[in-house]
């Protein structure tokens, strides 16, 4: 009996660790426009994945640090946006109740990013010619008139 009633408290207990319950790595769908933007992932200089119109997804290893999404299209301005990760319920409950976090802080389950970004990048901006310099012309001549009859000076 006394068996049975430890393997439920421990399973009980157990449902709070993010480890568990969520998983140490998540899926992020990141959706662009324009359609044809194409961005590329990082975290500390590693690059975790590129986001086309075909690969919308991102799976990433869940952490601490944040996620840095470089975005691009032809004919737009570049954009950069940083994917912030926050703590989840799951992890702090299992620091509380059952090994401080350490395994949930240690796998990175105990953090999770949004799980949907929508970057929308602006248009270029236009890019106007130069006006043409203006031409030097002679001076005009100037005409004089004398009772009725044009005369030059």
């Amino acid at each position: 009996m006394k068996k049975i009633v430890g393997a439920a408290a421990a399973v009980v207990l157990l449902n709070g660790c993010a480890s568990i319950t969520d998983g140490t790595s998540q899926s992020i769908i990141i959706s662009m426009d324009p359609k044809e933007a194409r961005c590329v992932a990082s975290r500390e200089g590693v690059e975790l994945g590129t986001v086309t119109r075909s690969q919308q997804t991102l799976t990433v290893g869940k952490g601490a640090r944040d996620i840095i999404l470089l975005c691009k299209a032809q004919g737009h301005e570049d954009k950069t946006l940083r994917l912030v990760s926050k703590t989840q319920a799951a992890g702090v409950v299992g620091g509380i109740f059952l090994d401080l976090g350490i395994v949930d802080m240690m796998t990175g389950a105990m953090w999770k990013y949004p799980e949907s970004v929508n970057v929308v990048l602006d248009p270029a901006a236009a890019t106007v010619p130069a006006a043409p310099a203006p031409v030097a012309s002679a001076p005009a001549a100037t005409v004089a008139v004398q009772d009725g009859a044009a005369t030059k000076p």
